[in-house]
C-alpha cells in the first residue's frame, strides 16, 4: 500500500508496480490510475479519471466495496482494509475478478484514497471448478448410497435365503462379490467426506491411537510396535482411517505374521512393516484414485489416507523400510 509517496517518487512506484493503484477521492471518483490497469483492465490509464469507480463493479458486489471504502474514508487514524474480492467491467464488457485493498494513509500526500488491486481470474476459476467438482461428488456419493446400497442389501437378504434352502459351491464367490461391493461404496463415502471436511485439529496420542485402531482390525497373527510416544495435532477421526488404512494394507500384502512399527522422525512419523515392499514405479501412482496392487483391490483406501494427508498441510514420502517392506514418512507434523 502507498503511503507518503509524492510527485516522481510515486509516479516511478505506478509505473512499475504489478497491481493496479488507484486514487479516488471521498466520494469515490477517480483521480488517478497506474498504467498496469490497460494489462489488466483495458483501459487507459487516464481513461477513467472523473468517473465514479463504483459504476464500474458488478451490481452484485457493489454493496461490499461500499461498505469496505466507507470504513476507510470514516476512520480517524491509519487504516487498511481487509481483502475484498468483487467483479470489475473490463474495457471489452466482460467481468474480471478483483482483490483490492483500501488505505488512508497517503490522503495529506496524494490527495485521495490509495486502492490497490489485482487479477484474481485465475485463483476463482480454479475455485469455482474445485466447487463444481465437490457438488458432482456429492451427487454422486448420494447415488452411491442409496440407488446402489438398497439394491445390494436385497441381493444379500436374498443370497443368505438361498443358502437356508439349498447348498451350493457358488454361494461363496457370491458372498465375495457382495462384500467387494459395500467396500467400494464404503470406502467411495468416506472419499467424498473427507474430501470437503475440515479436520477438526486436537491433540492425539499416536500410542494410543495406534492400539485404538489395531484393535479394530483382524490382525492374524501380525504385530504392532509402537517406538514413540509423542503427541500430534490432527483430526483424531480422520488421523484413524489414515492409520487403519495403512494397517490393513499392510496385513493384507505383507502375510498373517507382519510386523509393523511406528517411530518419531525429526518433523513427523513413520509407519512401516516387513513384508513384500512396493516397487518403485508403484510408489508413484499409489496414493491416485482408484489405483490398487490387488486385483480385487478398490483402489480407494490410499486415495483416502492423501486426501486426509491434504486436509492437514502434510508430507507423505513412500519408501522401501530398513527390512525391505512399505515405508510410509509423514512429515510437517505439528506436535502438541
Amino acid at each position: 500500500m502507498v503511503s507518503k509517496l509524492t510527485g516522481q517518487a510515486f509516479e516511478e512506484l505506478i509505473t512499475h508496480t504489478v497491481d493496479i493503484l488507484t486514487v479516488l477521492d471521498g466520494e469515490g471518483v477517480i483521480q488517478h490510475e497506474s498504467p498496469s490497469i490497460e494489462r489488466v483492465l483495458g483501459y487507459k490509464p487516464d481513461e477513467l479519471r472523473g468517473d465514479n469507480v463504483f459504476e464500474y463493479i458488478h451490481p452484485d458486489d457493489r454493496q461490499k466495496t461500499l461498505e469496505a471504502f466507507y470504513e476507510v474514508i470514516e476512520a480517524d487514524v491509519d487504516y487498511t482494509t481487509g481483502d475484498v474480492e468483487f467483479r470489475f467491467r473490463h474495457k471489452d464488457g466482460s467481468w474480471i475478478w478483483m482483490e483490492a485493498r483500501g488505505s488512508n494513509k497517503s490522503v495529506r500526500e496524494l490527495g485521495g484514497y490509495v486502492i490497490s488491486s489485482r487479477d484474481i481470474s485465475c485463483r476463482k476459476g480454479y475455485e469455482q471448478q474445485l466447487e463444481r467438482e465437490r457438488d458432482n461428488l456429492d451427487r454422486f456419493a448420494s447415488v452411491v448410497s442409496h440407488d446402489l446400497r438398497n439394491p445390494l442389501n436385497v441381493m444379500q437378504g436374498r443370497l443368505e435365503l438361498a443358502q437356508d434352502d439349498c447348498e451350493s459351491e457358488h454361494f461363496d464367490a457370491m458372498e465375495r462379490s457382495l462384500d467387494r461391493m459395500n467396500e467400494l461404496i464404503d470406502d467411495l463415502l468416506i472419499l467424498s467426506q473427507e474430501s470437503e471436511t475440515e479436520p477438526l485439529l486436537d491433540a492425539v496420542n499416536l500410542q494410543e491411537i495406534s492400539e485404538k485402531c489395531w484393535q479394530n482390525l483382524d490382525t492374524n497373527e501380525s504385530t504392532l510396535n509402537i517406538e514413540t510416544e509423542r503427541t500430534i495435532v490432527a483430526d483424531e477421526s480422520q488421523f484413524k482411517q489414515v492409520l487403519e488404512n495403512l494397517f490393513r494394507n499392510a496385513i493384507e500384502h505383507g502375510g498373517k505374521d507382519v510386523i509393523i512399527t511406528i517411530g518419531a522422525l525429526d518433523n513427523g512419523f513413520y509407519v512401516e512393516d516387513n513384508g513384500r515392499g512396493i516397487s518403485e514405479d508403484a510408489r508413484d501412482s499409489l496414493l491416485e484414485f482408484g489405483f490398487s496392487t490387488k486385483t480385487n483391490g478398490t483402489g480407494f483406501g490410499l486415495s483416502i489416507v492423501n486426501e486426509i494427508i491434504e486436509n492437514h498441510n502434510w508430507n507423505l514420502n513412500v519408501s522401501e523400510g530398513r527390512e525391505g517392506g512399505a515405508r510410509f514418512e509423514f512429515r510437517n507434523i505439528t506436535f502438541a
